[in-house]
């Protein structure tokens, strides 16, 4: 949102971007600092104070209303910003939504090394924090390991000797410990770090309207002393912990990198209850388990906060969707990524790949170790115009579910909704999207979603007015799927992966419904209704997808018959099912079974069905079928979680 003028009372406004953090309230607001000279400059304090000033005023104008009053059609995402904080500062029933302001200053400088504190603000009362990354900060974060600053937290800043702690075990990994933190730190280092320290947990923070923050809400009031007792605690993870051993004990001073996995609920109904209900937490009291991942690679450290987030989750049910990133439907399509390769293009003399990025950073770490040539030649077959995320997909994916409204709502959330329907869908074997046909549809969806994208921001100042493109894009894209669904046919993907683009009569298609798309939505059925909200609501939807719009013939020629479209799922089951039994004999011929009946004696029996497949199943001629391959590997998964191993004795 960028923007730069002057207030009603002469003051120099000027915003960049910004970010609604609805974990804890807050609204990040950035202002860019750009040298577009090559030597490196110093940034002053004199010069951050100047700069921060014209942020915090644009604030100024829009809490006060000033600014909705002065902005035009030809702003609208200023209108939108100003809308927001306006809302946010707003009182309501005595109390404002908006619990700070991160104020964020983002500069190719260096910073000057008398500049080593900005001190909190408030706004009527709202603290206004100064934030300044600079080239040196950027770079660190850059390099760093896990993708992101390496936050220290200090504890004895809030408790003298730090936390007491307990060593509870080592591996290779990581190493284990367990404490007890007053609740009244948990809610001050929350309050300084929001949701910072959230980033591994699976759901955050469910707002105080969850059945079981109530719960945690009722126990703050009615019952204090009791929180140690009810509550579960919260597990966390950490690169790093400063511990230090004093006549009372070991102590937990510090931490590096700290992420609450588990509890994050725990944790933001504390802060809720300091800060909004001005209750006091003296005598509450959270059991915390630390884990200090000793891992180096950003993967491997990505992988075991994840693991470690998804058996420490008890406290609440978790659905399949929260754990996404490591759902086997994202594992399946980042391998086909790598092995599938996309015809040449027009003009092409060679085939290219997809880079679906699976973990944050694959995209460019897969190049940070070539040489220059190779690196060249590596880009050629993975050009970054290939490159999408899993965020990405979820935008590709609903808007060909004709769910423009739920991409409308943002990427993070757009991406729960998907995550939540393949948790769904996927079933035991993912069948309908384990396979290579499903996986080429995603790419020729996201050739049609950048195709839009190109041709709306081609036609500034002809029928686009330059905002809202990804709301005009996902919809258009909605608007065509619905079109040619009405007709009882279905689009010629096939087509689009051969040639890896759109063919003429779909670009006049997709130019004909986007145009129309970007004069109907940007007319919300109210007044100064904001745009990019009304675009949040499926009555949006609903309206537009009323408007008729014609099929160009040439392009309808290219439609097909859905009866005659493969959806590759009969290739699957054959190939899924035959690697059952694949699975099953190999394991028969290496003496798995044998071994696994005598464990089963003697720890755990097996009884009826399944004892009869696994003794078959000793005979090492036996070939079960697909049924019977699945009880083996379902009482294999049943008796490993008890402590059988296949390599044990």
């Amino acid at each position: 949102c960028h923007y730069s003028g002057n207030g009603q009372r002469g003051k120099n406004l000027r915003v960049d971007g910004y970010e609604v953090d609805e974990v804890d309230d807050s609204i990040r607001l950035l202002i860019a600092d750009f040298n577009p000279q090559n030597n490196l400059e110093t940034l002053t304090k004199t010069k951050a104070d100047s700069i921060f000033s014209q942020l915090k005023a644009f604030v100024d104008e829009s809490i006060s209303g000033r600014m909705l009053t002065n902005a035009t059609s030809n702003l609208d995402q200023v209108y939108e910003l100003a809308s927001i904080l306006e809302n946010y500062h707003t009182l309501k029933d005595g109390n404002r939504k908006i619990s700070r302001y991160k104020l964020y200053l983002i500069s190719d400088s260096n910073i000057s090394q008398q500049l080593k504190e900005l001190p909190t603000e408030y706004i009527d009362a709202v603290p206004v924090e100064y934030h300044i990354w600079d080239i040196s900060r950027l770079k660190a974060v850059a390099s760093s390991a896990i993708g992101t600053e390496e936050l220290e937290i200090d504890f004895s800043e809030y408790q003298d000797e730090g936390i007491p702690v307990l060593k509870a075990g080592e591996t290779e990994d990581y190493e284990g410990y367990l404490c007890v933190i007053p609740g009244k730190l948990i809610a001050d280092i929350y309050g300084k770090y929001g949701s910072r320290l959230l980033e591994g947990n699976v759901r955050s923070y469910l707002s105080s309207n969850a059945k079981v923050n109530k719960g945690i809400q009722a126990t703050i009031r009615k019952e204090p002393s009791r929180f140690f007792v009810y509550n579960n605690g919260i597990s966390a993870t950490a690169s790093k912990a400063y511990i230090v051993d004093t006549p009372s004990g070991s102590k937990l001073l510090s931490v590096k990198h700290l992420q609450i996995v588990n509890g994050g609920q725990t944790t933001a109904s504390l802060h809720a209850a300091k800060s909004k209900d001005k209750l006091d937490l003296d005598g509450i009291y959270v059991q915390m388990k630390l884990s200090v991942v000793k891992a180096k690679e950003s993967d491997t450290l990505d992988e075991i906060i994840q693991s470690i987030a998804r058996y420490s989750n008890t406290q609440t049910k978790i659905d399949p969707a929260d754990f996404f990133s490591n759902h086997p439907f994202h594992i399946d399509i980042e391998k086909k990524s790598r092995k599938t390769a996309a015809p040449a293009a027009v003009g092409a003399q060679f085939h290219t790949y997809w880079f679906y990025e699976r973990a944050r950073g694959q995209y460019n770490n897969e190049q940070s170790k070539m040489t220059v040539s190779q690196k060249r030649n590596w880009l050629r077959a993975n050009p970054k115009s290939q490159y999408f995320t899993k965020t990405d997909l979820a935008k590709f994916e609903n808007s060909w579910r004709k769910l423009p409204y739920l991409v409308s709502r943002g990427a993070q959330k757009n991406f729960t909704e998907f995550a939540d329907y393949i948790g769904k869908e996927y079933g035991d074997n993912g069948i309908k999207f384990n396979n290579d046909i499903y996986y080429k549809g995603i790419v020729c969806k996201a050739i049609v979603f950048k195709f839009i994208e190109k041709m709306v921001s081609q036609a500034k100042d002809t029928w686009y007015g330059g905002d809202y493109r990804a709301q005009i894009v996902t919809y258009t894209i909605s608007k065509l799927v619905s079109l040619v669904e009405e007709q009882g046919l279905t689009m010629n993907l096939n087509k689009i992966w051969s040639k890896q683009s759109v063919s003429q009569s779909m670009a006049a298609q997709l130019e004909l419904i986007a145009k129309i798309v970007s004069s109907k939505i940007t007319q919300p059925p109210v007044p100064n209704m904001n745009v990019g909200e009304w675009c949040k609501k499926e009555d949006c939807w609903k309206k537009l997808n009323e408007i008729e719009i014609p099929l160009i013939s040439s392009f309808k020629d290219e439609l097909l018959d859905p009866e005659y479209v493969d959806d590759g799922t009969s290739v699957a089951k054959i190939d899924h099912d035959v690697n059952l039994v694949i699975e099953a004999v190999t394991l028969s011929q290496s003496g798995c079974w044998a071994k696994l009946q005598t464990w089963a004696a003697k720890y755990s029996p097996i009884y009826g069905k399944q004892a009869d497949i696994v003794r078959n199943a000793t005979n090492i001629a036996w070939v079960p079928s697909t049924a019977q391959a699945k009880v083996l590997l379902d009482v294999l998964a049943e008796m490993e979680s008890q402590g059988f191993s296949v390599s044990g004795s």
